[in-house]
């Protein structure tokens, strides 16, 4: 379908490309000589891969029409291409440029109603990719949001969000957010402050890494269908035994992430457990990752991962009735509650580094009060939204 705008004898024609569709014979369509489509497509291809355009991109093709009435090709003047997050724009001597991201520092706060992080970050105006950065990004080792979220809880967030001339193509960094759980934590508030120059990213309003030694959970956003019990009816065998895990049910193919640095010891089939991956962490930690549909590429023994990596796939392989993670943790030889566990923070700033990094707080607090602009420190234009 096409949409056609006509201003000081200028046409422009709007189309969304469809699957199976290439800019070369849209441009055609539209009345573009076979000469001029031709050095359009050669000056865009040399600076995007044009095999890679997907259906949902659009083109804003802009002509002067023909001086007679019967003329069917118009003057080229200027091609649009807009891609979910670029702009390109090639002009009548084939200038190929990409237009400038415009960003604008924005405050989001909510209160959690659904029990629900994800419901309440989307309904004021959030996206997925928000809501992963502040639960996977931000708050990994303080809060899983799995089973921790209460209705009650609130949150905000101060952000950026990035426009192509007024179209919005989603959020930056989060500069700084804060968690306020209402019951399960009374007079607790969690803070995270992106410090651009630290090693670990966010930092506590002391300056301390909200980094720590293991992630609260190995896999985002699914549900807790069996804790930590010394004495579970399990529902295949019908008797009741120890479950010294926890089973966060997920569909088959939900990626499994390593919940801290570690030497992988076992990959493999390992009776009950199906599918298993364990791994070897320091101060005499060892995580357990059993039930998997498939291992990731690469992941073997003796193999070293970095935290937040993934291993392996929910499935439901060995003794399992459904797709699901069996998560366990040892601690010295002795199995602990993965829900219960607290684990140190890495080192905090310290010295000059600490004394840089409060002035820069200080500058983001002001920043939030709307007087002044972090342009020192980020690259971000001079606007605050409520």
């Amino acid at each position: 379908m096409f949409w056609i705008f006509v201003s000081f004898l200028l046409v422009t024609r709007t189309h969304t490309l469809k699957s199976g569709e290439n800019i070369a014979e849209i441009l055609l369509s539209n009345g573009i000589s076979k000469k001029s489509t031709a050095q359009v497509v050669s000056a865009l291809g040399k600076k995007i891969n044009l095999r890679k355009c997907k259906p949902g991109d659009k083109l804003y093709i802009t002509t002067r029409p023909a001086s007679q009435p019967s003329g069917r090709e118009g003057k080229f003047i200027e091609l649009k291409y807009e891609q979910p997050h670029a702009t390109w724009v090639v002009d009548s001597l084939n200038n190929v440029s990409k237009l400038k991201e415009r960003k604008v520092l924005i405050y989001l706060k909510g209160t959690i109603e659904k029990g629900s992080l994800w419901d309440a970050l989307l309904s004021i105006g959030g996206t997925p990719k928000l809501v992963y950065e502040f639960a996977e990004t931000v708050f990994p080792w303080d809060i899983d949001f799995n089973v921790e979220t209460r209705n009650g809880d609130k949150f905000e967030i101060f952000t950026t969000a990035r426009y192509i001339e007024n179209r919005f193509i989603g959020y930056g960094k989060i500069l700084f957010a804060t968690y306020l759980p209402k019951e399960w934590q009374k007079n607790k508030k969690y803070t995270g402050i992106y410090y651009p120059k630290g090693r670990h990213g966010y930092y506590s309003l002391d300056g301390k890494s909200l980094q720590r030694l293991f992630l609260k959970a190995p896999l985002s956003y699914v549900r807790v269908s069996s804790r930590f019990s010394y004495s579970r009816f399990h529902p295949i065998l019908r008797i009741r035994r120890p479950h010294l895990g926890v089973d966060y049910a997920a569909p088959t193919g939900t990626p499994i992430r390593t919940i801290g640095d570690g030497k992988v010891t076992f990959v493999g089939w390992r009776k009950g457990f199906g599918r298993q991956v364990i791994i070897r962490h320091s101060r005499g930690f060892k995580s357990y990752y059993g039930h998997l549909s498939r291992f990731r590429k690469g992941i073997k023994k003796g193999k070293y991962v970095k935290q937040g990596k993934v291993i392996g796939y929910v499935g439901s392989t060995g003794l399992s009735t459904g797709p699901h993670l069996d998560f366990r943790l040892k601690k010295h030889g002795k199995w602990i509650n993965p829900l219960k566990l607290n684990p140190p923070s890495i080192k905090p700033l310290k010295g000059k580094e600490l004394q840089r990094y409060k002035e820069y707080k200080k500058e983001l607090f002001t920043l939030m009060s709307g007087i002044k602009t972090l342009k020192k420190i980020l690259p971000l234009s001079a606007y605050f939204i409520k």
